[in-house]
This record gives C-alpha cells, sequence and structure tokens, in this order.
C-alpha cells in the first residue's frame, strides 16, 4: 500500500485549458451499450410502480376506494333497477294456396311469410294502432317523457320467430313488470287484430273486383260466340279446314299472340292483387299525422325531385350574382342587379308553379302511407312498377292481336277470320276459367284465411327478474372502485416521475447504472448488547438482519469501487478523479461520497476526500472539520495543501481536504486554474479522488469543478429522486463536457431491484471486520 508524503510528488502535470478540455468523453465500450437500446420517456407499467405509488399514499387511497365504494354502491341501489321480461306469443298457422302470391305457403314460402309478419309486428302501422286503442300507454314511466312513443316502443321491442315452431315470440325487458306487460298484450292485440281486418277486408274488396271482371269476360265470350256463328252461316258449305300456306303461318303467330297474352292477363292479375292488399293496409288508420309532420313530409318529398333540384341550383347560382353584382355597384337599377333578380323571380316561380303540379300527388302518397313508413312504401312502389310493367305487355300484344284481324279483314279471308274467332274463343274461356277459380279461391279463403294469426298466450307480470344488474354493480363495486384508485395511483406517481426502479435509468437516461446502495442499518443494532431486549432471542435476530444489511451494503460500495477503477484515467494511468454530484439536494451524494473513500481506502488504494460543496459543506461538518482551513484556503493560497489535509480513521485511513473558511461565494475561485493544478498535482500522489459537488441544478459549481475531473458519478435517491430533474442535470453535464460515467441508486433495498446483493455469502467478522462505517467514532488525525 503506498503512503503519501507530506509533499506531493513530482512537479504538476500541465493543467489543460479551462474550457473543460480535460473533459473525457464515454469510453467506447461503455458508449456502444446504449446503441441498441430504445429511447423511452415514460416510465414502464409494472406492479412495483403501483405498489409505491399505495406505499406513499395508502391512507388516502383506502379513504378515497372505502368512500367511493360505499358511493357507487347506494348510486346503483338507487339508480340501477332490476329489469323484468313480459313474453306473449302469436301462433301463425299455414293456410291454403293464395291467389296474391301465386303460390303455396309451404316450406321457404311460408318462412318467408312467418319473417314478413315478424317485421310487421313493429311496423308504424301496427304500433301506431297500439297505441291508439290503448292511450294509458302514454302516461307510463317509460313513455311519458319521450317525444316519440313508437320509437321507444320499436326500440325496446323484441320480436323474433321461435325455432321450428310457428310461433313469433314477442318480449319486452322493463324495470317495471306491469308496464311490460301492458306494451306487449297491446302491441300483440293490435297486430293480431289489423292482421285479421287486413285480410277480410282485402278479400271482400277483391272478390267485389273479380266479380265485376267475371261479367265482362262472360259477356266479351258471348260476343266471340255469335262471331263464330255468323261465319260459320257466311262460309256455309266451305271446308274450314283448307288454308294457304300463309295463312297458316299467320295463325300459328296468332295463336302465340294469344298464349302470351292469356299467361299476361293472368300475371296481371296477381300483381293486381298485391297492390291492392299492400295499398289496403297503408289505409288502416292508426298513424296519427299531424299538418307540420305533413309538411315536412311533402317538402322532403319534393326537395328530392329532379325538376325542383335543378331549380334551386338556377335559384343559388342567381343568388350568388346577385352578392356579386351587390359589392360591385351600390346602384338598384344595375344592369347586372337587375337581371339577377328577375332570374331569381323566374325560379321562384317556377319553384310554385312545380309545388302546385305535384301536390295532389304527394298529398295522396303521404296520407296513405303517412311519413316514416318507408318500408311500404317502398313494397307499393315495387308492386305498382311490376303492374305497369304486366299492364303495358298485356296492351302491346292486344294491340298487335287487332292489327292481325284488321289486315285478315283488309285482304278478306273469311275462313282465316273463323279460325282467328276460335282462338279469341278459347283465350277468353280460359280468362273466364280463370277468374271464376280465383273467385272460388277468395270466397274460400273468406271462410278460411290465407294464414291464421292469433295470439298463443298473453303476458303476464313477472315476479323474478330476468337480471339483477344492481346486485352485480354492489358486488363490483369494490373491485371496480379499487381498479379505479389503482389507476389513479399509477396516473399520480407517473406524473411525478419518481425513480423506483433502476432498470428505467438505462432506457431514459442512457446512462448505465453502476451502483445500486442499499440503506444503511443502523449502528446500534451491530453491537451486541447494544440494541432493544438485548440478550433476548429477538435482539440476536435483529443483529442477524442487521449484519445482512451492512454485508449487502459493503458489497455495492466495492461494486462500484470496482466500477469506478474499471478503465484507466485520461493519462492512462489507474489513478482517478470522479466527480460525485446529484440533481438536487438531499440525494445522499455526501453520504455516498464519504463511504466510498472508505471503502477505496479499505482496498489498499491512496484516497483523497475532497469536500466541493463550498456554500453547504455537509461533509465538512460531518467529519467534524468545517472549522479548519481547506479548499477555499489552498485555492486562494493561503495554505498548502498538505497542510490543510487530514486523516480520517486509524491507520491507513483516507486523506480529507474540508471545504475551507471563510464562507463565500465560490463562482470567481472555482473558475480559476488552481483548482485544476491542485488536482493535477493530487494524481500524482493517490489512487483515488473522490470530489464531493454541490448538486447541478440549483448552482452551477459541479458544471466548472466537473472539467477538471475524468466524469462525474449522479447520486439518485431512490424513491425520491425525479426522472426529469435528473434527465436535466444529465444534459447539463454533458453540455459543458463533463461525462456521466453513471448513475448510483441510493436507498434500493435488496427486495426491490435485480441489482441486489444479498446473495448469502457469510459475513467476515462482526462490523470492525469492515471497519465502521462513516462517520466514524475514531479520531480524525491531522495530515
Amino acid at each position: 500500500m503506498k503512503s503519501p508524503t507530506n509533499k506531493f510528488l513530482g512537479p504538476p502535470l500541465a493543467v489543460q485549458a479551462r474550457d473543460g478540455a480535460s473533459a473525457q468523453a464515454l469510453p467506447p465500450e461503455l458508449d456502444d451499450e446504449f446503441q441498441d437500446l430504445p429511447p423511452r420517456t415514460g416510465q414502464r407499467i409494472s406492479t412495483r410502480l403501483l405498489w409505491h405509488a399505495f406505499r406513499r399514499y395508502w391512507w388516502q387511497a383506502l379513504l378515497l376506494w372505502g368512500f367511493g365504494t360505499l358511493a357507487l354502491m347506494v348510486l346503483a341501489y338507487y339508480k340501477v333497477k332490476p329489469t323484468y321480461d313480459a313474453v306473449a306469443a302469436v301462433k301463425v298457422e299455414q293456410a291454403e294456396d293464395s291467389i296474391f302470391t301465386g303460390r303455396g305457403r309451404s316450406g321457404g314460402d311460408f318462412t318467408e311469410f312467418k319473417e314478413t309478419q315478424v317485421s310487421r309486428v313493429t311496423s308504424p302501422t301496427i304500433l301506431a294502432a297500439a297505441l291508439a286503442e290503448h292511450p294509458e300507454l302514454n302516461n307510463l314511466p317509460s313513455l311519458k317523457g319521450t317525444d316519440d312513443a313508437e320509437a321507444e316502443v320499436r326500440q325496446r321491442l323484441q320480436v323474433q320467430i321461435v325455432p321450428k315452431t310457428n310461433l313469433i315470440r314477442v318480449a319486452m325487458s322493463s324495470t317495471s313488470p306491469v308496464e311490460a306487460t301492458a306494451i306487449v298484450n297491446a302491441v300483440v292485440d293490435a297486430f293480431v287484430k289489423v292482421s285479421k281486418a287486413t285480410t277480410s277486408k282485402e278479400i271482400d274488396e277483391r272478390i267485389a273486383s273479380l266479380k265485376l271482371d267475371l261479367g265482362r269476360r262472360k259477356e266479351d265470350v258471348d260476343k266471340k260466340r255469335k262471331e263464330i256463328h255468323r261465319l260459320r252461316e257466311k262460309l256455309g258449305s266451305a271446308d274450314t279446314t283448307i288454308v294457304k300456306d300463309r295463312s297458316v303461318v299467320t295463325l300459328d303467330q296468332y295463336r302465340r299472340y294469344t298464349e302470351e297474352l292469356v299467361a299476361s292477363e293472368i300475371q296481371l292479375m296477381t300483381a293486381q292483387g298485391k297492390l291492392e292488399q299492400l295499398r289496403s293496409e297503408k289505409s288502416l288508420p292508426g298513424r296519427q299525422q299531424n299538418a307540420q309532420a305533413i309538411y315536412e313530409a311533402k317538402a322532403e318529398m319534393f326537395r328530392n325531385q329532379p325538376r325542383a333540384q335543378q331549380i334551386q341550383d338556377r335559384m343559388e347560382l342567381a343568388e350568388a350574382k346577385l352578392d356579386a353584382a351587390t359589392r360591385r355597384s351600390k346602384s338598384p337599377s344595375d344592369p347586372a342587379r337587375v337581371a339577377a333578380k328577375k332570374e331569381i323571380e323566374a325560379q321562384e316561380k317556377k319553384w310554385a308553379d312545380l309545388w302546385a303540379q305535384l301536390e295532389p300527388r304527394m298529398n295522396q302518397i303521404v296520407l296513405n302511407g303517412g311519413p316514416g313508413d318507408e318500408t311500404t312504401d317502398r313494397a307499393v312502389a315495387e308492386a305498382e312498377l311490376q303492374t305497369v310493367g304486366l299492364e303495358m305487355r298485356v296492351k302491346s300484344l292486344n294491340s298487335k292481336i287487332n292489327e292481325m284481324n284488321v289486315n285478315n279483314q283488309s285482304q278478306g279471308s273469311d275462313v282465316l277470320s273463323l279460325q282467328f274467332a276460335h282462338e279469341d274463343y278459347q283465350r277468353a274461356l280460359r280468362l273466364v276459367d280463370t277468374v271464376e277459380s280465383n273467385v272460388n279461391q277468395l270466397e274460400f279463403e273468406a271462410r278460411s284465411p290465407i294464414a291464421r294469426i292469433s295470439r298463443e298466450f298473453p303476458a303476464k307480470p313477472s315476479n323474478k327478474p330476468n337480471s339483477n344488474n344492481r346486485l352485480r354493480i354492489i358486488v363490483l363495486a369494490p373491485f371496480l372502485m379499487g381498479a379505479l384508485v389503482m389507476g389513479l395511483l399509477f396516473l399520480v406517481e407517473t406524473r411525478a416521475g419518481r425513480v423506483v426502479d433502476p432498470d428505467d435509468l438505462p432506457a431514459r437516461l442512457r446512462l448505465q447504472v453502476i451502483g445500486v446502495v442499499p440503506p444503511l442499518p443502523p449502528l446500534a443494532l451491530l453491537r451486541p448488547g447494544s440494541g432493544p431486549g438485548s440478550g433476548g432471542a429477538l435482539a440476536r435476530r435483529d443483529e442477524a438482519r442487521a449484519q445482512r444489511r451492512l454485508d449487502e451494503f459493503v458489497q455495492s460500495l466495492d461494486h462500484l469501487r470496482v466500477a469506478l477503477c474499471a478503465r484507466p484515467d485520461p493519462w492512462g494511468r489507474d489513478r482517478h478523479c470522479v466527480l460525485i454530484t446529484s440533481a438536487c439536494g438531499s440525494e445522499g451524494k455526501t453520504t455516498l461520497a464519504a463511504q466510498l473513500a472508505e471503502r477505496c481506502v479499505n482496498a489498499g488504494l491512496v484516497t483523497l476526500l475532497i469536500d466541493a460543496d463550498l456554500r453547504n459543506p455537509t461533509l465538512s461538518r460531518m467529519l467534524d472539520a468545517s472549522e479548519r482551513p481547506g479548499l477555499i484556503n489552498v485555492l486562494r493560497g493561503e495554505v498548502a495543501p498538505e497542510d490543510a489535509m487530514i486523516v480520517v480513521g486509524d491507520a491507513g485511513g483516507f486523506h480529507f481536504l474540508s471545504a475551507g473558511t471563510p464562507r463565500i461565494d465560490p463562482s470567481r475561485l472555482l473558475q480559476g486554474e488552481q483548482l485544476g493544478k491542485l488536482l493535477a498535482q493530487a494524481r500524482e500522489s493517490f489512487d483515488m479522488i473522490i470530489v464531493d459537488a454541490p448538486p447541478v441544478l440549483p448552482v452551477p459549481d459541479a458544471l466548472t469543478i466537473g472539467r477538471w475531473t475524468d466524469g462525474a458519478v449522479l447520486a439518485v435517491r431512490y424513491d425520491t429522486s425525479r426522472f426529469p430533474l435528473v434527465e436535466r442535470a444529465n444534459r447539463r453535464l454533458s453540455h459543458v463536457g463533463v461525462p456521466v460515467i453513471g448513475v448510483v441508486v441510493n436507498g434500493v433495498r435488496s427486495a426491490v431491484s435485480s441489482y441486489g446483493y444479498g446473495y448469502g455469502y457469510q459475513s467476515y467478522g462482526g462490523p470492525a471486520a469492515y471497519g465502521d462505517p462513516v462517520p466514524p467514532e475514531s479520531s480524525v488525525v491531522e495530515s
């Protein structure tokens, strides 16, 4: 072990430039460690962070959790009520074929029919009829305050087909079982009643219409029979089977037109039946309309007309021209303004004329279907298009048949006329048979409807709720509030930015954590017979626990010492000058510097500890050297460095240079070259120089002192230091060219961090084996 002399050995080395040229950059191996490390600006979500937040605010969290849970339970009890289901069923029985669809109610057709009935249950016609027949429903709590009772009922009703049955299930959930039952039964009754009324009315009207048509067709059959008789008498004994080749071709074409005409007329009858059915549904009473609703529906329909849109576009263009002309000229007689006004008046007149032209048709549509019944209107429109298309087809075929009759009469072919008459007669007979069959079918359906719709069973009030969210929320309230409180704690802790995990520092600061130091155990527990309950098993257990904590503390300092001595100084020697600082005060830098100096001496390194915190010399007070000459006196030339140093500890302790006296503003004193010369000379005599500097953020002293050292070690207090402040201190040191060797986290228990040192190695003796931690009880020996 080297022994320092009373004088610094050798002449001082050349002091490098004051601008910090002596500051060495991070070694390549340390800088490469962070090349692949992605920068991170926030803290990781971890149970450790939540635990520290809860430990810090545990009583506030418990109060908030208790009162919040109670409030949530009370709110759930009064605001969340159990819901009850009211269920009714409608039976749709399958019946015979119907002329309204032209096909049977079997298989997929009947399934489609049932799906149609499901849609009709919540149609505006049924709901309006239910509310009209049961006005007391409007006074129910769920419907009393609504602007549109129909929309509210439609939204809450649940209608579906019961699988593999002919039943339609109508259900509703409500906090009142009586309310739900009343609404469901009213809707079901209206649906059954409207369905029966629709079927009976449309069949009666259709029978009457078909009977009139049947009478006209029978008269047509009689006329054609008389025409055939007249032609037979005219031809006499002529052979009516002998026809020229050209006439055979004409007769075949005539027969083809006749067959197509019969098929088209039958299709037209079916389409007319569908159309009348849909129109009868729209004409049923139930939807209440007021003048404002009718006007809005007509206005919307009118605006959607292409001609109305064209007029509106021209009017907007004319108004834009008028505005432009008004800005250019203030004179009312300006030609451009006059022309624009005339154009606006002309378009307004066209708008009014078009409204007057379309209003009768719009009234018919709105009053029949009512605004909002879009499904029925669409079905009616499709049926009308189909009917119009078939009517045009029938008209076209009749026109072609009449044209062939006229051409035959002009050629005077009585034989061909007789053949045409036979074809017309056969066509008329087939149509008469079809109409008679439809009349018979409708009369049968009048006695036996196409689909028997009846209520299978009504809804009854239920005493058992189908879902009780109140109880569920009350049970889950503690867990929900606990999650909310933990989330709030995490937000508060994240915003605070405390260092609670050393593993977060490399990612956020891009600096290596070179040391994690646990808290120093109380020295009283390390001396046998000095703790509470001395002599008992409890005292021995506390002493053993304190000994383990001391082992961890010493091992962590030895790790830090090895990390600092792992590379040579800027001159290539195993001499080191390290600055110990922190972002703010009370982060353990002074204690760290003193304890590190003691461990360096214990490892055989000749160590010098300098208290460079000239504004607040805590280290000098800790070592009872606050009234001695020190660094201030040396820099001012009042005393030699070797005369100001003292040895702390027993033989072989570290050398200490206090802050000195008197207390002055150190800005100018530290800015000179005297400090650089002092440290350069000290390198010749000491293996390790530890400089305890002020915090970086409050004062600039550490930035000035750091230029003459190998680098700075940032001390961080576990669960106290803030990430933003540590980051700011790191940036300031880097900005002035002071390399930050790494970060040391103070006060970390071994169970908290992955850097823990409780490896289970036995100690090498009591506290005396390590030497008493600083401040020592041994005397302070002058150098």
